[in-house]
């Protein structure tokens, strides 16, 4: 019997239910969810008999592919455990991640082998068996194999992922996540998103990230079509939902950024488009009302962590009167704020935000310590700062690191970055604290300009006094020809630290 907290049932039953169904598209290839399920049995069952056992892990260096998707449908069948990492790491990152966490195999897109036998190489990997998408190695595992279910007696507290955290500083971590876990994400999705069968959903972030993948096995969980592009392209993107009348998007800021950019964006009809969904980051007022009127006004915003899972949502309806907010958290997750000493903030208080959800990774792989220290009580300590309104709704400040004291007072560069980006001639704008002798720290602003614009500084900090109180406003401004960033999308701060010398 189909157990409906299992990743890999879910397929085996849509199977059934949708077997003609396309499930994945990319370019000219269509996979139905009957060929989909026959091709992940026979890769499961060819990996049983490469001496796989439940239990194990094996990475994954693939992009975005259906391949993939095979391959973590096919590890769910067995029990083992699927580690995907980012296909754009060198040698270095891959020899580092792979030593720390031991996976007994690796698959490899044909793109990321050189770098990985680099880190074979340098860091004695040699227990780490490589399969190469369309090599022998890989095809081999299915040719002769059976398309019968595995038998292998899966449990729904049995690991499914480890998702790597794409954190700014530090070592990436691994959270590790079962399959009843990852089963509530998707069923978060189709209640707070409404996504299911119905939906066409384009991926074309990298589902190795949490973002692109957990909508994608959603859709994958609920019967929906998914349809593959290997990278973002706003005009591609812009281009297939036109043509594929596409539902879902699922992006993070920067990628809506891009869309806006495109010169004829209006130009195309959108009006498919059911839920345009954003995670990753801040979406700054000017922004988003762009995007309401340019794209859709269909606009879910989740404030999200690959640790915690989602923890609250903006929604369509909430853009009018709480464009600012982070929405109200979702229908399973309890937050909370608090201080230093851990005493619960009143409303309108800004603390540390915390969480306890099932969503919510049940620890770092091989990383107890690091488990510790970001999971205390039930609670998961997310190092962001924020506060509740008087109807429930979270405002996310910043992070806890990123906060600037100037003269003993609490500066949150995130409310001072949303006023610059009301300025018509900013196009990105960063704000960190640096080094003072008198205040300690104070505040600078590090600027963007959109193209052809002649911005000053003095005119930012003009247009800052204007509408922040004095101790808000930076007191130096530095224009710049681009930000760092991380595979996200996210400004890197700490390299932006570096790049200024701070």
């Amino acid at each position: 019997m189909a157990n409906f907290l299992l990743i890999g049932d879910a397929l085996k039953r849509n199977a059934y239910k949708y077997s003609v169904k396309p499930a994945l598209r990319q370019g000219t290839r269509a996979v139905t969810y009957g060929e989909l399920n026959t091709r992940v049995n026979r890769l499961a069952n060819g990996l049983l008999a490469a001496g796989f056992r439940k239990g194990a892990a094996a990475a994954l260096l693939v992009g975005n592919r259906v391949e993939h998707l095979e391959i973590l449908f096919a590890l769910a069948k067995i029990g083992v455990i699927a580690i995907p990492l980012d296909v754009k790491w060198r040698a270095l990152e891959i020899g580092s991640t792979l030593s720390s966490l031991d996976p007994a195999a690796v698959f490899l897109d044909p793109a990321c082998e050189a770098e990985f036998a680099a880190a074979q190489k340098n860091h004695g990997l040699d227990g780490i068996r490589p399969f190469v998408l369309g090599e022998k190695s890989f095809e081999a595992l299915c040719e002769k194999s059976s398309a019968d279910e595995p038998q292998v007696e899966v449990g729904e507290d049995d690991p499914f992922v480890v998702m790597i955290t794409s954190g700014t500083t530090g070592f990436p971590k691994g959270c590790l996540t079962s399959h009843r876990t990852y089963v509530f994400h998707c069923i978060n999705n189709a209640i707070e998103k409404g996504l299911g069968a119905h939906d066409t959903a384009l991926l074309c972030s990298p589902i190795y990230f949490s973002h692109g993948r957990s909508f994608t096995v959603a859709m994958l969980y609920f019967g929906a079509t998914v349809i593959i592009h290997s990278h973002f392209d706003p005009v591609e993107v812009l281009k297939a939902v036109e043509r594929e009348k596409i539902t879902y998007l699922g992006t993070v800021p920067t990628m809506c950024e891009r869309l806006l950019q495109v010169p004829d964006v209006k130009s195309y009809d959108l009006s498919s488009i059911r839920c345009l969904s954003i995670t990753g980051g801040k979406v700054h007022p000017p922004v988003l009302e762009k995007l309401r009127q340019t794209i859709t006004p269909n606009i879910y915003r989740t404030y999200a962590a690959t640790d915690s899972g989602q923890m609250a949502i903006s929604k369509p309806a909430d853009m009018a009167t709480k464009p600012a907010s982070a929405g109200r958290p979702v229908w399973c997750t309890e937050l909370k704020i608090i201080d230093e000493t851990g005493r619960p903030m009143a409303m309108g208080e800004v603390g540390e935000i915390l969480t306890k959800s099932p969503l919510a990774t049940q620890g770092y792989y091989k990383n107890a310590a690091a488990t510790e220290a970001s999971f205390r009580d039930g609670w998961f300590h997310t190092g962001d700062l924020g506060y509740f309104d008087d109807e429930g709704y979270l405002y996310v400040v910043g992070r806890k690191k990123d906060m600037v004291k100037s003269g003993g007072i609490s500066v949150y560069p995130l409310e001072i970055e949303t006023v610059l980006y009301h300025h018509p001639d900013v196009l990105e704008a960063a704000v960190i604290g640096v080094p003072d002798p008198d205040w300690g720290e104070i505040v600078k602003a590090v600027i963007v300009p959109r193209q052809g614009a002649a911005l000053r500084g003095d005119e930012l900090t003009q247009f800052c006094k204007e509408r922040l109180a004095p101790y808000k406003v930076p007191k130096t401004v530095e224009i710049v020809d681009a930000l760092p960033h991380t595979d996200l999308g996210k400004v890197n701060k700490e390299q932006l630290k570096k790049m200024l010398g701070r």
